[in-house]
This record gives structure tokens, C-alpha cells and sequence, in this order.
């Protein structure tokens, strides 16, 4: 085996060659807690002690000057991240005027060094190369984080879950390096270059599994996907002129959006049962050893239930061209808006078995209505906690996975659904949450929280209008109106404020509507609506009332009450 293994600084490191991220790797995952902490561990650390942060496997020749990440891909991401940052810095304080000239100049000097040596290179023939380059779509990082700032693109969007994890760690290495004094930030700089690991190059592609299964022997503090990675990457059955498994994995790692251990996690509990995540790869192991187990098998069920899991966390009408399939679609946006995730095993399961025909279309939407509808009532209004519930689904989950037939799963199902509507709330728990969670107002700012009663109120009245329309309309294009406006004016003042960002007092709009109403009377609001609307929810609520007082809200508020909890569901 062709291996070496040696103590290096991370300035010897990223002066030895270039490194380049496999598009197969997971996404870059570390948070900003998981930043503060290497930086406040960094900080503490004595500038003679050479902070050890551990080793690096690599694929390549100890001495050539080119590697592939195998392991070690969150650490030296961050690391260039802060020194990009440091070199940030340096070179906006270098055009501060009321510095003295030469320690203008000194920090040009620092920014270059670090740019020039550990960010960029150049090879024997002078030309420059970038020291950590990455195959996945990580515009972010090499536009804004590496790029100095006079090329910097700042209009850059992140759109992957670890660009936007990039983007976090280096605006928070740029707060915490900004309230370093000038020779604290350069007593940062050498602790960072001076950050001690074992650099380990294997040479040989079939060795590089084996060196990293012996340096994570126990597993301790690794994601299970990483490890589970390396022996599917290990004993796959290579065939000829295929860049298998990394072409799969890498389509596991593109579908799941940098969720990939919640992504195994659903997995295991939709096929086999529900364990912890940090018990997942000990089940691995207890099944990859039973009879019948074939890898080639294995991870092609994870690209499957990946493609499931992509259709779960990023729901897409694109993906529903059937008309009578939109209706999974609704429940899939539904559930995301709820922010519910334990129900994900069984969705996985219910999407695989309509793909493989094992289910019924009529089942499958069925029970995922069954599914929202639970989780409407349970968690997004009552904010029940799920306790069980993934215990509960993960066995059904199995049941459905193991079934031979249609029948069978729909036996199944059918046992499923009643279980779960003796978890319901009762109306009165419905009722008693309704006020708190059914608002929305225009007129106090943005924030999360009022961005995600918006979502939630107008998905409560898409519902009703769905059901007024028999599920046959698409309602993008609409609005949410108060129709007693909460700037009142005399002509509103009677209405109770507490009522006035009620769902009671909200009602959904074509938007070009929306700003011809403005603030008008009831009167002629009532006739606009009625004479251009579409929405038929909506017009029932203006031909119901012919005036627009407390008495009426609170009438409209127990026929959202009675039609949420129950009538928009039959």
C-alpha cells in the first residue's frame, strides 16, 4: 500500500499544490457556530503550540503537487474562507488615509502574500492557478469569497445549501476579523497558517478506502453518510469505461441539498426501521453482512429514494404534469410550508411504491391528504409535538416497502389512516390555537414569523378555494386583502383591532385587484370585488355580507373554523 502520512502546518499544505472537492463530496456543512467555535479555539490557542486540527486522507503522490479530498473538505473549505477574509480586511484598511503610509503599504504586502501563496498559485510556468478548487456548482465561493474585492461579484446569488453555508462563514469570519486591531490580526494569521494535521496522500485509488476506514475506525463524531460512502465506494463492483458509484452518489448528494444524513436517516426508516442517526451505520454494517445484500442494489435504491426525498424537501409543479398527481403536489407544498419532517419516511415510501405501481394513484393522494390534513391541524395550528409519530410512520413505511401487491398496501394504508385520525385534535384544541396562528398583518415589518403566517394564511384560504372549485385551478397569481383595512379610518374604526389581522378579516384577491381596492368603503369594495373578481371563496364572502362589522367577523370566523377543521377535507 502507497501511503504517506506526515505532520504539516496548513501553510505547508496550501504551498504544496492544488486540491480540488469531487462533485460526489457532500455539500459544505459547517454553520456559523461550527465557525465561531475554530475561531474562538484558534484564538485561545498559544502562538507556540501549533493548534492541531486533526488529518486530511487525500488521493495522490505525497510528491506531486496535485490531490483529490477524501476527507478533510469542511476544514480546509473554512480555513481558505478565513484567510480570504483576512486578506479582505488587510486590503480595506490599506486605503484608510488616516493610517501612517507605510502601514498602508505593510498591508498591501500581508494581502498579497496571502492571496498569492495560499489562495492563488503559480505553477513552473508562472502561470496561476486557484489552491482549492471544487467540482460542485459553487459559484459563490470562487466569485465572492476567493476573488479579491475589486473583483469580487457581489450580485452572486447562493442557491445551494452549502454556497449559502460559504457565503454565512465568511460574513462571519469578516465581523469577527474586523474588531481585530492591525498586529492581532496578523498574530491570527500565523495561528491559522500554523495550524498543525497528518496529511495523508494514498496513491492508489483502491487503497484510499481502506486508509480512511482505518482512521475512522470507530466512527466517533463522522456522519454515517460519510462512512457509509466510503464502504459502498470501497466494494461496489467496478465495471469498465463506468464512473460508478460517483456518478450515483453524486446525484444523492444534488438531490438531497445538503441534507444528506436527514435524507439517510428517511431512507433507513422508509425500508428497514427507525434508528438514531448516530446508530445508522451500525445498521448498515449488521445488514450490509446478511445474505442476499448486494452494494450495486444498494445504491441504487439510494438514487431512487434520493430522487423521492428531492420531490419532498423542493416541491415542484414541474414534477406533477399530471392533472389528477397536482393534488400531491398541493399536500407536498403544504407540508413544507408546516415545516414538518417526520412525515418524510412515509412520503418517501408512499412516492416510491405510485412510482414502482405498487399503490394506487387514488391511495397515494388520499393518504397524503390524510397526511396534510394531520399535520395542518396538529402542528401547524394546535403546535402539538410529533412525539412517536416517526416511530409510527417509519413502520408503515416498512409495511408498504415489504408489500407484494396493491392490495396489500392499501390494507395497510387503510389501517394507517384510521390510527391517524385517532391522533387528531379535537375541534375545541383546533379552536382555542386559531387566533394565534391564523393572522397576517402588512403593516408591521418583515419578519419570519409574519412571513410564515402569511404562507400559512394563504394556504388556509388556496384551501378553501380549492375545494370550492373541486381542486380544478391553479392560484399563483393572488393576494391577500383586509378587507377592513388595519390603517382604519373613521368609516372602519368600529372594528375591533384584534380582529382586524384575523384571517376572518382576510380574504384572497386576483392581485390586480388588489391595489384598484385600496382604501374604499365596504360598499364599494363589495361591488369591485363582485363585478371583476375570480376567486369564488372569496365572492360567497361578499354576497353573504351586505355589511362589514365585528358581529360579521366573528360570524365568518366559526365558518373558517368548521370548514378548516373538517369540510375543505371530505
Amino acid at each position: 500500500m502507497n501511503v504517506d502520512a506526515k505532520n504539516l502546518t496548513i501553510e505547508n499544505v496550501l504551498t504544496k499544490g492544488s486540491y480540488i472537492i469531487p462533485d460526489y463530496q457532500r455539500e459544505f456543512a459547517w454553520n456559523v457556530e461550527n465557525i465561531k467555535e475554530l475561531i474562538s479555539d484558534i484564538s485561545e490557542s498559544t502562538p507556540q503550540e501549533n493548534y492541531f486540527i486533526g488529518h486530511m486522507v487525500l488521493q495522490g503522490d505525497f510528491n506531486g503537487n496535485f490531490f483529490e479530498v477524501v476527507d478533510g473538505q469542511q476544514r480546509i473549505t473554512t480555513i481558505t474562507i478565513m484567510l480570504c477574509a483576512i486578506r479582505d480586511i488587510f486590503i480595506e484598511r490599506a486605503k484608510d488615509e488616516t493610517l501612517d503610509k507605510a502601514l498602508q503599504e505593510e498591508m498591501v504586502e500581508y494581502a498579497n502574500a496571502i492571496d498569492e501563496k495560499y489562495i492563488f498559485n503559480k505553477d513552473r510556468n508562472n502561470k496561476r492557478f486557484v489552491v482549492l478548487n471544487s467540482e460542485m456548482p459553487y459559484p459563490l465561493f470562487q466569485k465572492l469569497v476567493q476573488s479579491k474585492p475589486s473583483e469580487k461579484d457581489f450580485k452572486v446569488i447562493p442557491e445551494k445549501s452549502g454556497d449559502k453555508k460559504i457565503k454565512d462563514a465568511y460574513n462571519q469570519c469578516l465581523l469577527d476579523f474586523k474588531q481585530l486591531l492591525h498586529i492581532q490580526l496578523v498574530i491570527f494569521r500565523d495561528k491559522v497558517l500554523n495550524l498543525e494535521l497528518i496529511f495523508v496522500a494514498v496513491k492508489d485509488e483502491a487503497d484510499i478506502h481502506n486508509v480512511f476506514e482505518t482512521l475512522n475506525a470507530k466512527g466517533k463524531d463522522l456522519d454515517a453518510f460519510d462512512l457509509i460512502k466510503n464502504k459502498v465506494f470501497k466494494l461496489y463492483p467496478k465495471e469498465a469505461h463506468l464512473k460508478e458509484p460517483k456518478d450515483s452518489w453524486k446525484k444523492i448528494v444534488d438531490n438531497t441539498q445538503g441534507s444528506s444524513l436527514s435524507f439517510l436517516n428517511n431512507f433507513w426508516a422508509s425500508r428497514y426501521k427507525k434508528v438514531s442517526d448516530k446508530n445508522i451505520f451500525k445498521e448498515f454494517i449488521r445488514t450490509s453482512k446478511q445474505d442476499g445484500f448486494n452494494y450495486k442494489t444498494f445504491l441504487a435504491e439510494l438514487v431512487l429514494d434520493s430522487e423521492m426525498y428531492h420531490k419532498i424537501i423542493m416541491p415542484k409543479e414541474s414534477d406533477w404534469k399530471n392533472n389528477k398527481l397536482m393534488s400531491i403536489y398541493i399536500s407536498l407544498e403544504a407540508i413544507s410550508i408546516f415545516k414538518v419532517k417526520v412525515a418524510n419516511a412515509i412520503i418517501i415510501a408512499l412516492l416510491r411504491a405510485l412510482n414502482e405501481k405498487k399503490i394506487s394513484e387514488t391511495y397515494c393522494i388520499k393518504t397524503m391528504q390524510v397526511i396534510e390534513k394531520f399535520h395542518f391541524i396538529h402542528n401547524a395550528i394546535c403546535s402539538l409535538r410529533s412525539s412517536g409519530m416517526d416511530t409510527m410512520y417509519a413502520k408503515i413505511s416498512k409495511n408498504i416497502y415489504l408489500a407484494n401487491d396493491k392490495e396489500a398496501v392499501h390494507k395497510k394504508i387503510d389501517e394507517f389512516i384510521v390510527s391517524l385520525n385517532n391522533k387528531m385534535p379535537t375541534m375545541e384544541q383546533f379552536k382555542a390555537k386559531f387566533d394565534s396562528k391564523l393572522f397576517y398583518s402588512d403593516t408591521k415589518g418583515k419578519n419570519k414569523e409574519l412571513e410564515k403566517n402569511k404562507k400559512l394564511v394563504q394556504y388556509a384560504l388556496k384551501k378553501i378555494e380549492y375545494k370550492k372549485q373541486n381542486g380544478n385551478v391553479k392560484l399563483f397569481n393572488v393576494s391577500i386583502e383586509h378587507v377592513c383595512p388595519e390603517t382604519r379610518t373613521q368609516e372602519w374604526s368600529k372594528i375591533d383591532e384584534k380582529l382586524v389581522i384575523n384571517i376572518a378579516n382576510l380574504v384572497l384577491l386576483d392581485s390586480n385587484l388588489n391595489s384598484r381596492i385600496g382604501q374604499k368603503n365596504y360598499q364599494n369594495k363589495r361591488e369591485t370585488i363582485l363585478a371583476k373578481n375570480t376567486i369564488l371563496s372569496t365572492n360567497d364572502v361578499f354576497n353573504k355580507y351586505n355589511n362589514w362589522e365585528n358581529k360579521v367577523i366573528n360570524e365568518r370566523k366559526e365558518d373558517l373554523i368548521m370548514s378548516l377543521y373538517s369540510e375543505v377535507w371530505k
